[in-house]
């Protein structure tokens, strides 16, 4: 039950990082949990602790795959500080976690929010 829970909040946090770097986020929550579902099969099929690992090593991947390889296409000169938060964010992330859009974004990155949605 307590994996599920994880399973969750692991699974949110890809989509709202796909979402902040101006990507669709369906395909990411999407590869992240056919993986965990295909290794939580081949778990029960007798995998045991290691199924566990390999469930939460493909959760991690996705993750930095989305991070490291994906660009939304708007992007920022340089990493920035939120004036609200004072969190510090990377170029490619427009909008800042508690839902500042950065104002130097092009205006069809702006468009978006966290808040809105």
């Amino acid at each position: 039950m307590l994996e599920i829970l994880f399973l969750i909040g692991a699974v949110g946090a890809i989509g709202l990082r796909a979402q902040q770097r101006g990507t669709a986020r369906t395909p990411f929550v999407a590869a992240a949990l056919a993986g965990w579902g295909v290794l939580l099969l081949a778990s029960v099929a007798g995998l045991g602790m290691v199924g566990l690992i390999l469930r939460w090593l493909w959760i991690g991947g996705v993750y930095l795959y989305l991070i490291r390889f994906t660009h939304g296409g708007a992007k920022v000169e340089d990493r920035w500080q939120c004036p609200d938060c004072r969190l510090f964010n990377d170029a490619e992330t427009l909008v800042c976690l508690c839902g500042y859009q950065h104002p130097g974004a092009p205006a069809e990155a702006r468009s978006q929010s966290v808040r809105d949605t």
